[in-house]
């Protein structure tokens, strides 16, 4: 026998003695990796199609605050306390729920009760530490969920008609609104400033309502306007205006990223972006119901195909940044779409919405199931 040989030899039968030794010293099997071999095969399947339905981050509501798809929350279980103990079967609610030892506690309900082997294999995983893989980085980001505290946001709730408030000084109220402001300035010990004098409440009727200072002419004509309703007659005049159109309507054109150009390097001229622009103002100085305005931009072509004025609001889909040469059509077209997805969040829901196009948002209560659900509808 060669040297090179029998040194090979030799390294071999070292290592198959380190292994002997190894597995007489910390046993034959390990507990943890045979707990998370047995949870991947049979474990998961078990509690996906039995148990996630009701005690998940997927569900549409958990039933008595119980998860199970992660290991922090099933130790810290739900209403009735931890669901397990592990390494301890016989202590843990899970195992006494699925055995249907207590009328009261049982899992899966309704006569659903899982098969004995099922039960077996739950309990020899919970006997074995009940261990399970980590969560990745992305998993613990989807973890989020909305909460009975995220639903009860007041920016959440119906819009509703409540009670208007008693205040002391009822007389200091011309509207129902003025009543709200002066309860909670009440509340916190302060009185109301004075009415503004004459001069300085129509330049701030003007510049608030169409933007543009009041000539001296208009100026005088308040002042010397002596009449009961002469402050709701300047009021009117300013709502005729259509001034009013334009200046309401930048704000909304703003958050609607309104552009007569492509953006990108070319930046291409939009020779008919004017179209959208002008129909934007025209809803404002006409009063259009706000719900119609909204319904027209997103799918006039659907409700109103015949309404040449309602069919120029979907140019609100068009609002998009574009590059004519682009070799990555499909990429953006995704940019598009996403693009549309985030504004439609920000205008017209109030909500931020972009977060959850990775994951389920960190802070407002929307998950990166309801991004997609609002997005299939401009694909």
């Amino acid at each position: 026998m060669s040297k090179r040989v029998a040194f090979l030899d030799a390294k071999i039968r070292f290592a198959a003695l380190f292994v002997l030794v190894s597995a007489c010293a910390f046993g034959a099997s390990d507990p943890m990796a045979e707990g998370l071999e047995l949870f991947e095969k049979k474990v998961q399947p078990i509690l996906a199609e039995s148990c996630y339905k009701c005690h998940s981050h997927d569900a549409d509501k958990i039933k008595g605050g119980l998860l199970l798809d992660s290991y922090e929350a099933t130790l810290k279980g739900g209403d009735t306390g931890p669901a397990l103990v592990p390494g301890k079967p016989e202590e843990s609610l899970l195992i006494k729920a699925i055995r249907y030892v207590d009328p009261d506690l049982q899992m899966p309900p309704k006569g659903k009760k899982l098969s004995d082997e099922q039960i077996s294999v739950l309990t020899e995983w919970v006997k074995l530490g009940a261990p399970r893989p980590a969560p990745s980085a992305t998993d613990r980001l989807n973890r989020r969920r909305s909460t009975a505290d995220d639903k009860d946001w007041w920016a959440f709730q119906p819009v509703r008609r409540p009670p208007v408030p008693e205040v002391k000084n009822p007389r200091w109220s011309i509207n129902p609104v003025d009543r709200f402001l002066y309860a909670r300035l009440q509340a916190e010990g302060l009185n109301p400033s004075p009415e503004a004098e004459r001069r300085t409440l129509i330049r701030r009727a003007y510049f608030d309502l169409i933007g543009l200072p009041p000539s001296a002419e208009q100026v005088e004509q308040f002042l010397s306007d002596r009449s009961t309703n002469a402050y709701e007659k300047v009021i009117d005049g300013l709502l005729r205006s259509p001034h009013y159109g334009e200046k309401w309507g930048r704000h909304w054109l703003d958050l609607v990223r309104y552009a007569e150009s492509d953006g990108f390097k070319l930046d291409e001229y939009r020779p008919a972006a004017w179209r959208y622009r002008d129909y934007v103002i025209r809803s404002f100085n006409d009063d259009k119901p706000y719900h119609r305005f909204l319904m027209e931009q997103i799918a006039a072509d659907e409700l109103w195909p015949q309404n040449p004025e309602a069919i120029v609001g979907t140019s609100y889909l068009r609002q998009t940044i574009y590059e004519y040469n682009q070799r990555n059509v499909h990429g953006q077209w995704a940019g598009i779409i996403n693009d549309i997805t985030d504004v439609t969040g920000d205008a017209f829901l109030g909500l931020g919405m972009q977060c959850a196009r990775c994951h389920d948002h960190k802070f407002d209560p929307i998950s990166q199931k309801d991004y997609f659900r609002l997005r299939a509808f401009f694909v």
